[in-house]
């Protein structure tokens, strides 16, 4: 069965900064370019910083209050306290986050998915072995591959229940209501039937699998 990679859903073309690119450069390119992020890539295209939109809204937030500050708190949260000293900055290297995840393009897409939501985060920059940036992925992208239609999904699943070998051809069809699987037909034996359904589980944007599989009759 096909596995989902970062690379099938990353985007190749992005939009980055340099360390030495001025904090306004930067907003202005999040607005042009309606993005939530910016990598920031030395000159030989190694990553080197991300900034999001939370590190602007950081420096909005903070940028009136200054060192001094820091001093007349000395109960002030760690993030606070990066927060209020990254707002000084004027440059991207200044008021950028590092180190920064990332992925890799070969890694799983449900592996990078769960990453994402356990550490709570928006965009991973993807590398290669040198750490160069060759794209990036946000939650965003990972949405598009369960905005498919029951046909796209009827027809995934087809597809990777012939790949499967589990079932002969023509045995088992599958029919989509609303992302819900329905899997009809028959099978050599009870025992195949919970490892064809992994394998309607298993193609993204599947939101529930039904088994309506009849065990073939045994031959004398």
């Amino acid at each position: 069965m096909r596995t989902l990679r970062v690379r099938d859903v990353m985007k190749t073309r992005v939009v980055a900064a340099t360390p030495s690119t001025p904090f306004r450069e930067v907003a202005e390119l999040m607005l042009r370019h309606d993005i939530g992020a910016v990598p920031v890539v030395d000159d030989a295209g190694g990553l080197v910083g991300l900034i999001s939109e939370a590190d602007l809204l950081s420096k909005e937030a903070y940028g009136g209050r200054r060192g001094a500050f820091l001093g007349a708190l000395p109960g002030l949260g760690r993030r606070e306290a990066n927060g209020m000293l990254r707002s000084r900055g004027r440059l991207a290297r200044e008021i950028m986050s590092a180190p920064v995840e990332t992925a890799m393009a070969d890694d799983a897409l449900r592996v990078v998915a769960r990453r994402m939501v356990e550490n709570r985060l928006r965009h991973l920059v993807v590398v290669d072995d040198s750490r160069r940036m060759v794209g990036i992925v946000s939650r965003r992208d990972l949405l598009r591959v369960f905005a498919r239609t029951d046909d796209e999904l009827a027809s995934d699943v087809a597809i990777e229940l012939r790949r499967s070998g589990q079932v002969p051809d023509g045995d088992v069809s599958a029919s989509v209501d609303d992302g819900v699987v329905t899997l009809t037909g028959r099978v050599p034996a009870a025992a195949d039937v919970p490892g064809i359904c992994r394998v309607a589980w298993l193609v993204p944007g599947v939101g529930d699998v039904v088994a309506r599989l009849k065990v073939m009759a045994a031959t004398a």
